[in-house]
């Protein structure tokens, strides 16, 4: 079971609350934003015990496993890196990064840390996706030239 601290409250936070309530092997433990009433709303709506009005605060918090950060793109690194130095595991939304030093940081913390570092991009995902990798792994689809 993966325990999840939301950082944010905005329209892309609300997706993954659904998309988490919805899932067996992962609970909403926790939510952060720049205010306390913003938390509490969002952790009313999806019955979050753990309400924080600071990023820092939440990755403080023992009781998450992994952050999932839904803040405007500015905000993805320097958040991304305060939870990895906390030693949680990090899924960003896209873009994770607003250029490619930021990002390089962000995967060699990771590594040094020992966590997970991940973009949500939800079609890696996908069936369809996955079969089609599996088909070009495979060799069915002759050379691939580009995607």
């Amino acid at each position: 079971m993966v325990r999840w601290g939301i950082v944010g409250t905005g329209n892309i936070a609300n997706k993954f609350a659904k998309a988490v309530k919805n899932a067996d092997n992962a609970k909403l433990v926790a939510v952060a934003s720049r205010t306390k009433e913003s938390a509490d709303a969002f952790g009313d709506k999806y019955d979050i015990e753990k309400r924080f009005s600071s990023y820092e605060e939440l990755s403080k918090f023992d009781g998450i496993d992994a952050a999932y950060i839904a803040l405007p793109h500015i905000y993805h690194a320097p958040v991304a890196k305060l939870f990895i130095n906390a030693g949680k595991h990090v899924l960003c939304e896209k873009p994770i990064t607003i250029n490619e030093k930021e990002l390089t940081e962000i995967i060699s913390l990771a590594e040094e840390k020992k966590v997970y570092v991940m973009e949500a991009l939800w079609t890696r995902f996908l069936p369809t996706i996955i079969k089609i990798k599996e088909m070009v792994d495979q060799g069915i689809l002759g050379e691939v030239l580009e995607i």
